[in-house]
């Protein structure tokens, strides 16, 4: 049987996990946690985590699949995106021999990941792949529910036979690039608005496009004016058409009909082969 083994960076959004952990966790063989040893981000700033979440991690741990892996991945005079690969590859590397390497933020909860790793067990690739899914992003908490990127073109890197990353997870030295139509949610706005600015000022995309912006259009959302944006996307205006709004919590919304239907409308067909993306594309889409 192949042997999947799942990578996690863990950093200041680190609560994130404890959604994506568990659709995750009995369908792998391994799991390790990245997390910096002097718990710097990648820009260079303190981050905290408490001792609990460590608890919980001892607690849901049941059958001793979680590998924590500390190391100094916040190195000054490296970009943010630089740091971010540079984690990437000596995760990759951590990971140890096997079959299948799955990269997956703290942030993105596969919507059935059981189906996904059952896919990757039957397929056994003789070239170096990279297996990407489609992505519907979060976009903004209401009181009632979230806005979510609709009729979104978003695909990310997940899974590959060779650990070796150019751009985040991106590869960019051969890999064949396989889409499926694996539908991931990915946390990646819908948080406070002090969350928003740590996202900003410490992640892998904060050198590339106008973050202050970016923060006051999130901000000025609302479930009375989310009908009137369109093509927003900061870096590719039509990679985020509209918003559309889902009732419900986030474990309420992964088990929703609506969420199955933007995986039937928004999915790529299983298997499906396409060009090799720019390099400016790639990063663009690398961490949204």
């Amino acid at each position: 049987m192949s042997i999947i083994k799942v990578g996690y960076l863990i950093s200041y959004d680190y609560e994130f996990v404890k959604t994506s952990l568990r659709r995750v966790y009995n369908s792998v063989t391994e799991i390790v946690f990245a997390v910096d040893i002097n718990r710097k981000t990648w820009a260079g700033e303190d981050f905290f985590i408490s001792d609990d979440f460590w608890k919980w991690v001892k607690e849901t741990d049941v059958e001793n699949k979680i590998t924590i892996y500390e190391d100094d991945f916040s190195i000054p005079g490296l970009t943010t995106m630089e740091c971010d690969t540079r984690e990437r590859n000596m995760l990759g590397k951590r990971m140890g021999a096997c079959d299948w390497y799955v990269q997956i933020d703290s942030d993105e909860y596969f919507l059935d990941f059981e189906a996904f790793a059952a896919k990757l067990r039957e397929f056994k690739p003789v070239v170096p792949t990279t297996i990407c899914c489609n992505v519907t992003t979060l976009f903004k908490e209401l009181n009632t529910g979230y806005l979510l990127i609709d009729e979104s073109v978003e695909t990310l890197s997940f899974a590959t036979n060779n650990p070796v990353y150019h751009v985040a997870r991106n590869n960019q030295s051969g890999n064949e690039h396989l889409y499926w139509d694996d539908l991931v949610l990915h946390q990646s706005w819908a948080r406070t608005p002090d969350e928003i600015k740590l996202k900003l000022t410490n992640w892998g995309h904060k050198d590339d496009f106008n973050t202050t912006s970016l923060y006051k259009l999130w901000n000025a959302i609302d479930e009375f004016n989310y009908h009137c944006l369109s093509n927003f996307h900061p870096l590719s205006p039509s990679t985020w058409p509209k918003l559309k709004f889902i009732p419900g919590d986030v474990n309420e919304i992964l088990n929703s009909s609506l969420l199955k239907e933007l995986r039937g409308k928004n999915g790529l067909s299983s298997r499906k082969k396409k060009n090799f993306l720019s390099r400016l594309w790639k990063k663009i889409k690398s961490s949204f």
